[in-house]
């Protein structure tokens, strides 16, 4: 069998660049910017070309080869024989190489790049157990064994978040993360001491394609304070590299001495929160849709409202609620010539913090059918970005793609849209809320946190009805006043589901009970 010549040159790329150097980061970027351009033409559904590359990169380092292989075909049993490797070595393998592994492939999972359907119950079935044993890896090597407080003791009234990674109020789950600790503190009584761990690898620990390290806010080491809504909030903070005994030993002391009556989890894989699970009680609050990976008693959904499947752990520990987003509220308007805006343009827009992954080839194709179809339509991109302007240049309708780069008054921005349209990915739900919340409407597909938060009401289910339901809100303006008031009316309603302080404070008193229950 010969692979397609359509497929040649991207084949003959990636091989040459997998055969070669892997030993360092700028080696690890090219050849996962190969592995992209070999995905995005197609090289995954050419199953010539798959058997070549397969044949070609056999004597590979089989990390590398089989994450490579993954990323071009977005074959989760690729990721299979990887937690199989991992297993047969899980007592000695380096403790940082495989939370570097495992993030990789979250990351991969979160960005949409994997076809779920090659293994249906990937998360439930493989991943989440290979994390529980991971996690017992971290105990035992570590020596990590918390203490808790004594059965019947009095309850203390002190709560502790742990984050995997809190940057600044510009990050969206940095301020949920502190609306939360607030709403304990104000409306609960409660006394909050958040721990940003740092646990997600912020630097290549292994051969994995395409690589993930996360950021990590130097200036928040240490003890530190934080004022937010009327309450002083304490928090300690490592930014030490690494999966250590001195780091992690270092926040279990802290809980210990805090004496917490609870351990909340603030996201998914929260590393410390899950350690904890031991000796208290833990509840997970993701910030993002999909399946959540945690050992918690309690985990609460992001707003998809589907429990896991089967009846194991995750889906026994699932509940069906979400805290809410933290929303910026300044009553900022902007006139359309600020943005260089004509009144009667129909001004669409897309926000993101990945723009340059999540506005890929097809769906630059797909706004260029709705551009096609509204003549005074344009399309704004607010995010940072890199490769995208040029694409936007390049493309056909070029100067009615216009990307803004970082926009600080996304409020403003909302002022002067007709319709936030999303691609499809996994984030993005921070932006449809605050573009709901000043009366833009939502055009998603399903699945993901733009759909979560939008609703029904605002999905469609292919590209046909993506289109004309721009159509139809360009040339009705009565249409399009319903729809503005329907997205204000919505993120009121998921607002109110996150500020439920009785339904928070019940889920706690559970996770408390099921604590008990089990210790």
């Amino acid at each position: 069998m010969q692979a397609s010549d359509s497929h040649a040159k991207e084949l003959t790329d990636l091989i040459a660049r997998l055969c070669g150097p892997a030993g360092t980061g700028e080696a690890l970027k090219a050849i996962s910017d190969s592995c992209e351009s070999a995905r995005a033409a197609g090289v995954g559904r050419d199953a010539a070309a798959m058997e070549r590359l397969d044949g070609a990169t056999a004597g590979l380092d089989p990390i590398l080869r089989e994450s490579a292989l993954a990323y071009v075909s977005g074959d989760l049993r690729r990721y299979l024989l990887i937690l199989e490797m991992l297993d047969t070595v899980l007592d000695l393998a380096s403790l940082d190489g495989i939370n570097q592994i495992f993030w990789s492939m979250q990351r991969q999972l979160f960005l949409m790049r994997m076809d779920l359907g090659t293994v249906p119950d990937f998360v439930v079935g493989h991943l989440f157990p290979f994390y529980e044993r991971f996690l017992r890896q971290v105990a035992v090597r570590l020596e990590l064994d918390p203490a808790g407080r004594q059965a019947g003791m009095p309850g203390t009234g002190r709560v502790v978040i742990v984050t995997n990674q809190f940057l600044s109020a510009e990050h969206q789950p940095s301020r949920d993360l502190l609306l939360l600790a607030v709403r304990l503190q104000r409306n609960l009584g409660r006394t909050v001491l958040v721990l940003n761990t740092n646990m997600m690898p912020d630097r290549y620990y292994s051969a994995f394609a395409p690589p993930f390290a996360a950021a990590v806010e130097d200036r928040l080491s240490g003890e530190q304070t934080i004022r937010c809504g009327g309450e002083r909030i304490r928090m300690l903070s490592s930014t030490a590299p690494g999966v250590t005994a001195e780091k992690l030993a270092g926040f279990l002391s802290a809980v210990e001495a805090f004496d917490p009556d609870l351990v909340i989890g603030f996201g998914g894989s929260v590393i410390v929160a899950d350690l904890l699970g031991s000796a208290y009680p833990v509840m997970c609050v993701p910030t993002t849709s999909g399946q959540t990976v945690s050992l918690a008693d309690i985990v609460l959904d992001f707003g998809g409202h589907a429990q896991p499947p089967g009846g194991g752990r995750l889906a026994m520990s699932w509940r069906p609620a979400r805290f809410g987003l933290s929303l910026r509220r300044t009553g900022e308007t902007a006139a359309r010539a600020e943005f260089a805006l004509q009144e009667g343009d129909f001004v669409c827009v897309v926000v993101g913090n990945r723009l340059d992954a999540e506005t890929g080839g097809g769906f630059l194709d797909l706004l260029g059918r709705i551009l096609d179809a509204i003549p005074r339509a344009l399309v704004l991109f607010a995010g940072g970005v890199e490769s995208l302007p040029g694409r936007l240049a390049a493309d056909r309708h070029a100067g009615r793609l216009r990307s803004l780069g970082h926009v600080d008054r996304v409020e403003a921005l909302m002022s002067v849209c007709d319709l936030f349209v999303n691609p499809r990915r996994a984030g993005g739900g921070a932006g449809a809320a605050q573009a709901m919340a000043g009366g833009v409407p939502v055009l998603s597909f399903d699945g993901g946190d733009v759909a979560s938060v939008a609703g029904p009401s605002f999905v469609v289910a292919d590209d046909d009805a993506f289109v004309a339901r721009a159509v139809a809100l360009a040339g009705d303006p009565s249409l399009l006043a319903k729809a503005r008031r329907e997205a204000r009316s919505r993120i009121e309603a998921v607002e109110r589901e996150g500020a439920d302080i009785a339904q928070l404070s019940a889920y706690m008193a559970e996770a408390v009970s099921l604590f008990d229950k089990r210790r």
